[in-house]
C-alpha cells in the first residue's frame, strides 16, 4: 500500500485544491495506477510529522531496486544522521546485517571525483569496497587509474591492493570502523547521484529544521 498522511487543513484554503492525503511513500506506484486507468488503490494512513515523513521517503528510496551502491550509502548515512540511533539497530530497521551496513558506509571514504570515475567506468561495489582499504587519496587515485586503464576486474582489484598494502609498510588497511558519529564529507553537487525521493526529502529535511545541504 501506498503511504500517506492526513493534510492538515489550511487557514485559508486554495480554490481547486480537494486533496485530503499527502503521499509520503509510493508516488511511482501511485503514478504507475494513474497510467493503469486504476481510480482507486490501497493506502496505509499514518499519523506523522514533517520528520517522519522525511524518514519514511528515505527508507522508501532505499528499498528501490534501481539505486547505485553510492546512493544506498548516502540514504544510510543521512538517516543516521537524522535518528542518531547506533548503527546495530539502523540495520536492524533495514532488514541488513550490521557488517552491511558498515561495508557501506566505508564506501563514503572514496572522495568526489573517486566515486564520481567509479560511477562513469561502471565499477562495481567490490572494486570500491577494496580501494577504501587504502588510506591514502593519492595513492587510491593511482589505483584507481590501473583499474580504469587497465579494466581490471573486482578480483584484479583486490589482488593489486593486497600488493599495495603489502608493499608499502607505511600504509595500513582499515580493519574497523570507529564507534563515532557519523559525518558527510565533502560536497556531492556534481555527482548526480541522488535524484526523485532524495530531492524531495531533502526539501523535506529542511522543512523539518534539518540542515541537508
Amino acid at each position: 500500500p501506498v503511504a500517506v498522511k492526513r493534510i492538515e487543513p489550511l487557514p485559508h484554503p486554495m480554490p481547486k485544491v480537494t486533496a485530503k492525503y499527502e503521499i509520503i511513500a509510493g508516488e511511482r506506484r501511485w503514478r504507475a495506477s494513474k497510467m493503469a486507468g486504476l481510480t482507486h488503490i490501497p493506502c496505509t494512513v499514518f499519523d506523522t510529522d514533517r520528520s517522519g515523513s522525511a524518514m519514511m521517503a528515505l527508507v522508501e528510496n532505499l528499498q528501490r531496486s534501481d539505486l547505485s551502491f553510492f546512493e544506498e550509502a548516502l540514504a544510510m548515512q543521512t538517516l543516521l544522521l537524522m535518528t542518531e540511533m547506533p548503527q546495530g539497530e539502523l540495520a536492524h530497521a533495514l532488514s541488513i546485517s550490521q557488517s552491511t551496513l558498515s561495508n557501506k558506509l566505508r564506501l563514503l571514504r572514496l572522495s568526489e571525483r573517486e566515486r564520481l570515475i567509479a560511477v562513469d567506468n561502471s565499477l562495481s561495489e567490490r572494486h570500491c569496497r577494496a580501494l577504501v582499504r587504502i588510506n591514502s587519496e593519492s595513492e587510491r587515485q593511482k589505483i584507481l587509474s590501473r583499474i580504469v586503464n587497465e579494466h581490471l576486474s573486482a578480483p584484479l582489484t583486490e589482488k593489486l591492493v593486497d600488493e599495495y598494502l603489502s608493499s608499502a609498510p607505511k600504509e595500513k588497511a582499515i580493519k574497523k570502523e570507529k564507534k563515532k558519529k557519523p559525518s558527510i564529507k565533502g560536497s556531492i553537487g556534481d555527482m548526480k547521484l541522488l535524484y526523485n525521493t532524495l530531492d524531495k526529502t531533502v526539501l523535506l529535511l529542511h522543512s523539518s529544521g534539518y540542515n541537508a545541504n
